[in-house]
């Protein structure tokens, strides 16, 4: 089960867990993640499961759609199908958006086979779990390249999509940073 929590029990999951599952290039700090979260609607939830807390996820809303900027599974539980059943989670509380968002490293960019795998490996996990590639979209984020995913029971329209994550980076980005980020329709 999900449980939202507010800035206070973040601090903790931050230096507990936070730190130690995303490398620093790919999390704000603190002070950034607690700006996001007061300003923007970004949401951090816990997710529990016989009393204890086995991960978490960090999701943003971008207008009709949420994207799941930051998900983790605790070290400990990781392979019980943890990350299965947050996605599960976050597909029925969020059931009345038009669709769920995640970015995904791009393989294709992939320093060498290892980083490959595993990026591979996380686009397969997330499409066991309904989540399609957007062909149409390509991301570009300070010089890393995803693709996006999208888990949705409806047609959606691309330019829609494009111009809510477009809405969103220009809120949650300095504007001196603006120009590493590039959405491209293919």
């Amino acid at each position: 089960m999900l449980r939202k929590i507010k800035f206070k029990e973040f601090k903790e999951l931050y230096r507990k867990h936070i730190i130690k599952d995303f490398p620093k290039n790919e999390r704000p700090n603190l002070q950034r993640f607690r700006k996001r979260m007061l300003k923007n609607n970004e949401e951090t939830y816990i997710f529990e499961e016989d009393g204890n807390a086995k991960g978490y996820c960090i999701v943003d809303e971008l207008q009709e759609y949420i994207l799941i900027a930051f998900l983790a599974t605790y070290k400990e539980n990781r392979g019980q199908g943890i990350g299965t059943k947050i996605l599960r989670d976050l597909k029925e509380k969020y059931s009345n958006k038009k669709g769920i968002l995640l970015e995904v490293e791009d393989p294709e960019f992939a320093k060498n086979e290892e980083e490959k795998n595993i990026q591979e490996k996380r686009i397969k996990f997330y499409k066991k779990s309904d989540f399609k590639i957007i062909d149409k979209l390509k991301l570009n984020l300070f010089l890393v390249h995803f693709k996006l995913m999208i888990y949705s029971s409806e047609q959606n329209d691309i330019q829609k999509i494009k111009d809510a994550l477009e809405h969103f980076y220009f809120l949650m980005t300095d504007k001196k940073y603006l120009k590493y980020i590039e959405i491209q329709e293919v």
